[in-house]
């Protein structure tokens, strides 16, 4: 039998402080600009106390999406969604994150996003495999599929405030996965 390792509360804390002091440096500073002495004074904490839990900065955005995709699959579970649902359900639980991800984007860190949707996205795991009905050769494309469209679309969504609603902006990424927007050749 396999024993999860909880993690230390003191680590946990030590973390959170340091992506709550990212964060608001962030809202004011230039990401690149930002040391790890400044996070730190921010945090109250040592520099080993970053060292310990981060290899470098961005460490700690990848810990806060992680925490968000976590929560996110959770909410999977508790209910699976229709696979018309999934979209909606994606792009309102993201939309709940606005200002977060606004913020990543604002300062040029929409890769740190992109990679962890598409770990997510391309993550073996039976919540999302049992969603879609395709042959298993098949699924890894339809996930990198879903991975790439979800980004792309959220980040224009969430930089370019057209007042698109959830249905409008989970119609069309159904209708562009379908083909369904492409002009057809007489």
């Amino acid at each position: 039998m396999l024993v999860q390792k909880r993690e230390n509360p003191s680590s946990i804390r030590s973390k959170n402080a340091m992506a709550e002091a990212l964060l608001k440096l962030m809202l004011y500073r230039p990401y690149p600009e930002i040391t790890v002495s400044h996070l730190t004074e921010r945090a109250h904490l040592s520099r080993q106390a970053f060292y310990t839990n981060f290899q470098k900065m961005d460490d700690i955005l990848v810990y806060l999406l992680h925490g968000l995709y976590k929560r996110y699959l959770d909410k999977l579970s508790e209910g699976l969604p229709r696979p018309d649902q999934l979209l909606i359900d994606y792009f309102l639980y993201w939309g709940e994150s606005r200002d977060f991800l606004g913020l990543l984007f604002r300062q040029d860190l929409g890769y740190i996003f992109q990679n962890c949707n598409r770990a997510f996205f391309l993550e073996d795991t039976d919540i999302l495999n049992g969603l879609f009905t395709c042959e298993d050769w098949q699924l890894p494309y339809v996930k990198a599929s879903l991975a790439g469209v979800t980004y792309e679309l959220l980040y224009m969504w969430l930089t370019r405030d057209q007042g698109l609603s959830v249905d409008v902006l989970s119609s069309l990424t159904r209708n562009l996965l379908a083909g369904a927007i492409f002009a057809r050749a007489e």
